[in-house]
């Protein structure tokens, strides 16, 4: 094994550790964009049920006023009845009617006053989410602009350090770079870790004195029998 395989292999490494950060960076600006374009669409959708309830209560309203309008036309059109009755009979009947009538025009101006203050709510209710859609709206576009300009950079780098890595990688062993993308695979974090005071500085497990001999002489890749990670002395 070259002595400078390490060297390279580590290089890589840092290389891989700068990709995975910026990937990871990017994926949290694509989730920052998602939740902000969906807070939006939702806020659209209030807005269309608003719309639909108004309209709902506007037409309550309409049916109330004619409801009203009706009631006292009968109520006028009972009581002037009720002054041409010609006995006692005719009297109370007519008194019976106007009072009905009333009680009627009573409820029914009741949910007229009722679908007025339906349609202030309705109407204040929209005003109101209109107004924070308009300030979400610029706020939230400042926003994405932003996060869509530093999208775009975090592409570009990691396209750049991608062909990197390919150029790198080429001048590996393949052998060595074939361990390294194994146990890249098969752990959370680094592939190589140092030789620290005769333990794994992954896991901190003491690597027997021959294993450390061999190691220390850089002619072969040597894995911690623990954690898997690749072993090398350290600087």
């Amino acid at each position: 094994m070259e002595g400078n395989t390490v060297e390279r292999l580590l290089q890589l490494q840092e290389i891989d550790t700068l990709i995975g950060d910026r990937q990871a960076r990017l994926a949290a600006l694509r989730a920052e964009s998602d939740q902000l374009v969906a807070e939006l669409a939702g806020l659209e959708k209030e807005t269309i049920a608003l719309n639909a309830r108004l309209e709902t209560v506007e037409g309550e309203l309409r049916q109330a006023e004619r409801t009203v309008q009706a009631g006292r036309a009968t109520l006028k059109r009972l009581q002037l009845r009720a002054q041409e009755v010609h006995n006692m009979r005719e009297h109370t009947a007519a008194r019976a009617e106007v009072d009905a009538a009333r009680q009627n025009l009573e409820a029914a101006e009741d949910d007229l006053l009722d679908a007025m203050q339906d349609q202030e709510s309705a109407r204040s209710a929209l005003s109101d989410l209109e107004g924070d859609i308009a300030s979400r709206q610029q706020e939230y576009g400042e926003r994405l602009a932003d996060l869509d300009e530093e999208r775009q950079r975090l592409e570009e780098e990691i396209a750049v350090d991608l062909d990197r890595r390919s150029n790198r990688a080429l001048r590996i062993d393949e052998r060595a770079r074939s361990l390294y993308d194994t146990v890249r695979q098969g752990t959370a974090d680094s592939p190589l870790a140092p030789l620290v005071d005769g333990v794994c500085g992954h896991c901190y497990t003491a690597i027997p004195l021959q294993t450390q001999q061999v190691i220390r002489a850089g002619r072969v890749l040597v894995v911690c029998e623990t954690c898997g990670v690749i072993l090398h002395v350290a600087d």
